[in-house]
């Protein structure tokens, strides 16, 4: 269950930065306030899951869907390049998440 958490909080992180950005630098009231609703929740999941999770593979998991999430959803609604260098560290982000999901015991 705890990993189920851990993923759901990185999909909030993605969130975050969506909305982030949408924010335009804090100044749409809407977006602001999703972003400090995105923010929150993914930090009180975060902690949900560090209950059960080691800290050091539950965070590097949490920010890897974060960082990857943040690059596809760039790459999907803000027009940024899709290079194949991006898309290889992309995927060494995403094969690195997954290993420590394996491996983690």
């Amino acid at each position: 269950m705890a990993w189920i958490i851990l993923i759901v909080a990185g999909l909030f992180e993605v969130a975050f930065v969506v909305t982030m950005k949408l924010s335009d630098g804090f100044t749409s009231l809407r977006y602001s306030i999703l972003t400090v609703l995105t923010g929150g929740a993914s930090f009180y999941l975060l902690s949900l899951a560090l209950i059960s999770l080691p800290v050091g593979t539950g965070y590097a998991v949490w920010t890897g869907i974060g960082a990857a999430g943040s690059v596809l959803a760039g790459m999907l609604w803000f027009g940024e390049s899709r290079s194949a260098k991006k898309l290889f560290f992309l995927t060494c982000i995403v094969t690195g998440v997954a290993g420590l999901r394996v491996f983690s015991g």
